[in-house]
């Protein structure tokens, strides 16, 4: 019995992955983000994406430009691809519609969930895209923040679940309606947005699903 449970432990700590995080403090000032791709749906530009430099450390801007109203664009992380994922960041919007956030289980523009907060309208919303429908699933408006400053968005999506925090505040729950299976992840903005993102956090929660059975840890957290 002591070898069967020491064997599941190591099976999970094997699956287990360390989270990635992107700081930028190593990438070139004026240069696209390194490990990112990006691109752009509704007709906004997909190319003005740049590292540059923030007090001491370094962000990442995307540059507003004028932009039909649902326009956006998307910075995709390239390092892997994930089922289950947790991923944060901090934003802090300085110009355009100042709205920014998310993006996950990103198969290409006309398919992916987004997590935007818009600090024009002081609302933060979540939204399934399927073949280039937009759905809005929730949204949070009233907030009263300040659309000055930094502001943090997680989101946790795992066995089926998605849940969006703001400051680390839960906001949103919701189930996860899209086929399982490997996708990107990345940062959103809308395409006349700027604004600049920095501590980019991703940690795989895909787990050995026989292993999670057996052991019950198969639920999801908080």
């Amino acid at each position: 019995m002591l070898l069967l449970v020491f064997s599941l432990f190591a099976q999970l700590a094997s699956a287990a992955q360390t989270a990635i995080v992107r700081t930028f403090d190593e990438d070139k000032i004026g240069a696209p983000p390194a490990g990112f791709v990006t691109a752009a749906g509704r007709d906004a530009a997909a190319d003005r994406w740049t590292v540059r430099q923030d007090g001491k450390g370094r962000v990442v801007v995307h540059q507003g430009h004028p932009s039909p109203p649902d326009g956006f664009t998307v910075a995709i992380f390239t390092a892997a691809q994930h089922q289950d994922v947790e991923l944060s960041v901090r934003l802090k919007a300085m110009g355009g519609s100042r709205s920014a956030g998310l993006v996950w289980k990103y198969q290409d523009p006309l398919n992916h969930y987004a997590v935007q907060l818009d600090l024009a309208k002081q609302e933060l919303a979540i939204y399934r895209v399927s073949s280039g429908n937009r759905i809005r699933l929730e949204r949070e408006d009233d907030l009263e923040l300040d659309p000055d400053a930094w502001h943090s968005l997680r989101v946790l999506q795992e066995d089926g679940q998605i849940r969006v925090y703001l400051g680390g505040i839960r906001v949103f729950g919701e189930r996860d309606r899209q086929a399982r299976g490997p996708a990107g992840v990345g940062l959103w903005a809308s395409g006349d947005t700027t604004v600049m993102f920095d501590d980019f956090r991703v940690e795989d929660e895909t787990k050995p699903r026989a292993a999670a059975a057996r052991s019950g840890a198969g639920g999801p957290r908080d």
